[in-house]
């Protein structure tokens, strides 16, 4: 029960919401799926053709790629720099998450295959540029 509010009830519109989606949404689900992982295979594919001491992999079960530049040896704050003001990408740099995070980049794959190549493409040529 909600405490402090008049209903205890969910609302009927997301009851039948949640009802189509469980009956009529799988083939969504499967293609949203499949965009993903193709976005996730563009990303291996592009990052690891311009920088192979990357070898980064697509991660099993996210639309995030935690990507470990650490192995480049560049300055965060300089890709920053660059990624913002040059190529005009915004990638989160990973210390956005803590310090754990320092040395990685999280770049959202959960967008259209055009933007995931602006961004991805950015990251390349601002890499280029800092290294």
């Amino acid at each position: 029960m909600c405490v402090g509010l008049r209903s205890s009830s969910p609302a009927v519109l997301s009851l039948t919401a949640h009802i189509a989606a469980y009956q009529h949404g799988a083939p969504w689900l499967d293609a949203l799926r499949a965009s993903l992982a193709a976005n996730m295979r563009y990303i291996e594919q592009a990052l690891n053709g311009a920088f192979p001491t990357l070898n980064w992999q697509a991660p099993p079960a996210t639309y995030l790629a935690w990507i470990d530049i650490r192995p480049l040896g560049i300055d965060d704050q300089k890709l920053q720099h660059t990624l913002i003001h040059q190529e005009k990408v915004a990638i989160m740099p990973g210390d956005t998450y803590g310090a754990e995070g320092r040395g990685f980049v999280r770049l959202n794959a959960g967008c259209p295959r055009l933007k995931l190549e602006k961004g991805v493409n950015g990251l390349i040529n601002a890499i280029r540029t800092v290294r």
